[in-house]
Parts: C-alpha cells; structure tokens; sequence
C-alpha cells in the first residue's frame, strides 16, 4: 500500500517540478530572448567577461539548456567563437545553480500564493510583459508545490520497510548516485528539477551526503545530451561547442569523485561558516562545484579550446 502511494507521489511530485521549472523558464526566456542574444553577441569579447555574462543571464532567465542552446546557435551562424562560448558555458553553468538556492529556502508552504498570484497576472495581464512574469511566477509556484509533493512521500517511504531498506543499501554510493543523476537527467531535460529530488532525498535523511554529491555531478553531466542532440547536423564550431560542454562537465565530476571526502568537507564548513544548516549543503555543493569547475578551466581555456578543436574536427 505504502509503495503505490510512494509512486503515486514522486510521479506527481517530479512532473509538478518539471513542469514548474520548464513554465518559470520559459516565462523568463520570452521576456529576456531578444535582449539574451543581443548581449550575448555584444558583450563577450573575452573568455572571463562571457563567464561573467553567461551567469548573469542564466541567473535571470533559470535555464541553462537555453543558453547553452542559444550559444551553439550563435556559434553556429559564426557569430560567437568557441573561446567566448566555453565561457558563456561556465557561466551557465554557475548561474542555474541559483534554483536549487531558491529550493532549499523555507519558502515551500508558500506555493499557494505564488500559483494564484502568477496565474492572475498571466490569465488576466493585458501586455505581454505581465503575462510573462505571470507564467514565470506560476512556474515559480509549481516547482514548489513539486517539492512539497515529494515531501510528503517521505513519511511514506520511511514507513515502508522495502523501500526504505533500499534507501538503507544503496543511498550511500556516489557512483551510482552519478550515474542515476545522469540517467534521470538526460531523460527528463532538466538538472534543476533532479536537484530539486536530491535536496528532498538528502534532507529526509535517505541518501548520504556522497550519494547526494554524486547525483548532482550526475544532473550535470546528464543536462548536456540537449545540447549534443541541438547540434546534430550543424556546423564543426557549433558540434565542438557542445562537446566542450558536455567533456568539461565530465572532467569536472570526475575531479570531485577523486577527492570526494576533502569536496564534502569544503561544502559542510563553508555551509556552516555561512550560518547556514545541513538543508543547504546540497544546494550549496551545486553551486561550489560549478565555481570550482570554472576557477580550474578558465586559466587553462586556451589549451581546453586547443584540445577541443583537436577533437572534433
């Protein structure tokens, strides 16, 4: 009994988050997607202004797969180089972390007002603009009624012996954790609502905190089949584009698996030293792995560039 009401939840509670996430989104990108290539176009001349411009716009529009999509269209049409796109692409990377931000806030309960309000402006605004920041608020209050959801199907997993003794057996592996994130990620197209799981998973108590690391650098590495499928039959530049994505997301998880115990240490004591508790560390481990990842790549960009067009050619 408890299994079927397990499965009825996560199903409800994941397509809520996913369909939360795509709507905020999608919100966003509507209202932002002319300024987005514009900016893109005219203000990444180096590789460190593109990460700095990459994650201003992923913060505000919530969607790296967006930009990342529109880099490798701009690449595609000659209009970016793959320097000032690998750039945008640590930025991208670091700016979708601000979801899992917003997630792990005490702000769930609240979905109720975020739904009504957002689906009011959306459903009643009379400029484009307002119906914009309508479905992105709905969006907004989704996503949270997805979290909340699959909240409430922990107390029925820690009541059910099976599941929970494979939670017991198997949620403290970050290798397999890895390679669902990945799974899970590629299927669903979207690394914020896998993280949303994660953050729920890991502060039930049900997954470790190697488990939850490694189901994020899974999120990352599984959000970069869109961009592999968005260049299938475009340009050489725009299909190294996507696999400078996907090679440095994989680099990068690889590098924290081989100092897994040191990574969890740092995220744990930054989390605390920031006043913060334990409902943060999964969030807070998005985000420092992604800064992480683009603090090594960006001095050595030149020589990632090099091996890339090595690569593909």
């Amino acid at each position: 009994m408890y299994v079927i009401k397990i499965i009825i939840n996560i199903i409800s509670g994941s397509s809520c988050l996913i369909y939360g996430v795509n709507l905020l989104s999608n919100g966003l990108e509507s209202i932002n997607l002319y300024r987005i290539k514009k900016i893109l176009t005219r203000f990444t001349t180096n590789t460190v202004l593109s990460l700095i411009i990459g994650t201003v716009i992923t913060a505000i529009v919530q969607s790296s797969t967006a930009v990342t999509i529109i880099t490798i269209e701009l690449v595609n049409a000659s209009v970016l180089n793959l320097s000032q796109a690998i750039g945008i692409i640590y930025g991208a990377n670091i700016g979708t972390t601000i979801t899992a931000q917003f997630m792990s806030f005490n702000i769930v309960d609240y979905f109720p007002v975020f739904i009504i309000t957002g689906a009011m402006l959306w459903l009643l605004g009379k400029k484009q603009f307002v119906k914009h920041v309508g479905k992105a608020i709905t969006g907004f209050g989704i996503m949270l009624l997805g979290i909340s959801i699959l909240n409430w199907s922990i107390s029925y997993i820690q009541k059910s012996q099976i599941v929970k003794s494979l939670f017991v057996k198997y949620g403290k592996n970050p290798y397999l954790g890895m390679l669902i994130g990945t799974v899970a990620t590629a299927l669903v197209h979207s690394s914020s609502a896998t993280v949303g799981l994660t953050i729920v998973l890991f502060n039930s108590g049900l997954i470790s905190s190697d488990a939850a690391i490694g189901l994020i650098l899974g999120d990352n590495i599984g959000t970069c089949f869109t961009s592999i499928l968005a260049c299938m039959g475009s340009s050489i530049p725009a299909k190294r584009t996507a696999w400078a994505h996907t090679l440095y997301n994989i680099i990068g998880s690889l590098l924290v698996l081989a100092f897994l115990t040191p990574f969890v240490f740092l995220v744990k004591n930054l989390t605390y030293a920031l006043g913060q508790d334990n409902m943060m560390f999964v969030a807070n481990a998005h985000t420092i792995f992604n800064i992480l990842s683009a603090a090594i790549f960006l001095p050595l960009s030149k020589y990632y560039v090099k091996f890339i067009e090595w690569l593909i050619k």
